[in-house]
C-alpha cells in the first residue's frame, strides 16, 4: 500500500511539474503577442497615405514677365506618400512632366507651346521625365472654423536634376477618411536650370538676346517670367497604409 501511495505522490509531483513547465513556456508568447500589439499602435499613430494620382489635379501658370499675357496647363501626379505625424507631414510627391500640356491655347498654337515648353530651353521632358517635392516637415500656422489647418510647408523640390530648399502654404484636412491639400506652389526656374528668356540673361552679350539684335527695352517685351506657379489639389486614396 505505502508503494502505491509513493508512486501516486511521485506522479502527482511529475505533472505538475510539467504543468510549470508548460505555464512558463507560455509567457514568451504573450510577451511577443503585447510587442506586435505595441507596434500596431505605433502604426496608427503613424500612418501612411497613398496620394490619388487620378484625382489630385496640379496646373501651371507662367508667361510674360513685362506683359499682361499668361498661359497655363495642366500636369499629373505620378505618384506619391505622406507621412502623418500627428499635424506634422513629410514624404515625396513625384510629377509626370511628360503630362505637360496648354490649356488657353488651341490648334497648332497650344502644340507649338507645348513643344517648346517639353523642349531643352525648358523642361527637356525626355531627359528629364520627372519632377520631384521632398516634403521635410510642416508647421500649423492655425486651425481654421471648418476643421482644417493651414499649414507651412517645408522641402526639397527637384527640377531637372536640380534640388533647392522650397516653402509654401497649404489648406490640410488631415482628420477625415480621405485627406485633401490645397495651394499654390511657387519656384523660380532660374533655380532649375530653366533659363530661356530669362531677364537675368538681357546683359549678357554671349546669351540668346545678343541674337536677337534688339536693345534692352525692346527685348524686355519677349522676356519670359522666371517664377513659375503650381496650383495643387491632391486628394489622397481612403485610409492609410501602417508605415
Amino acid at each position: 500500500m505505502k508503494k502505491i501511495l509513493i508512486l501516486i505522490l511521485i506522479s502527482n509531483l511529475a505533472q505538475a511539474q510539467l504543468m510549470d513547465q508548460s505555464e512558463k513556456a507560455l509567457i514568451p508568447v504573450k510577451r511577443l503577442d503585447n510587442i506586435a500589439t505595441k507596434q500596431e499602435n505605433e502604426n496608427l499613430i503613424n500612418p501612411t497615405i497613398i496620394l490619388n494620382a487620378g484625382k489630385s489635379k496640379f496646373v501651371w501658370n507662367g508667361g510674360l514677365k513685362f506683359g499682361p499675357k499668361t498661359h497655363n496647363g495642366k500636369l499629373r501626379l505620378l505618384n506619391g506618400n505622406i507621412n502623418l505625424n500627428g499635424q506634422n507631414i513629410s514624404g515625396d510627391v513625384v510629377i509626370n512632366m511628360l503630362s505637360l500640356n496648354n490649356s488657353e491655347l488651341i490648334g497648332t498654337s497650344s502644340e507649338r507651346l507645348v513643344g517648346h515648353l517639353r523642349s531643352a530651353d525648358f523642361f527637356d521632358v525626355e531627359k528629364y521625365p520627372t519632377a520631384k517635392l521632398s516634403i521635410k516637415n510642416s508647421k500649423v500656422i492655425e486651425k481654421l472654423e471648418d476643421g482644417k489647418y493651414k499649414m507651412l510647408v517645408n522641402g526639397d523640390m527637384t527640377v531637372k536634376s536640380k534640388t533647392n530648399p522650397i516653402s509654401f502654404e497649404a489648406i490640410l484636412d488631415l482628420d477625415s477618411d480621405i485627406k485633401t491639400a490645397q495651394g499654390i506652389l511657387t519656384f523660380n526656374r532660374d533655380d532649375f536650370d530653366v533659363q530661356y528668356r530669362s531677364e537675368m540673361h538681357l546683359d549678357d552679350p554671349k546669351s540668346f538676346w545678343n541674337k536677337l539684335q534688339n536693345t534692352r527695352e525692346t527685348a524686355k517685351d519677349k522676356v519670359i517670367d522666371e517664377e513659375i506657379e503650381i496650383q495643387f489639389n491632391v486628394v489622397s486614396m481612403p485610409g492609410f497604409l501602417s508605415k
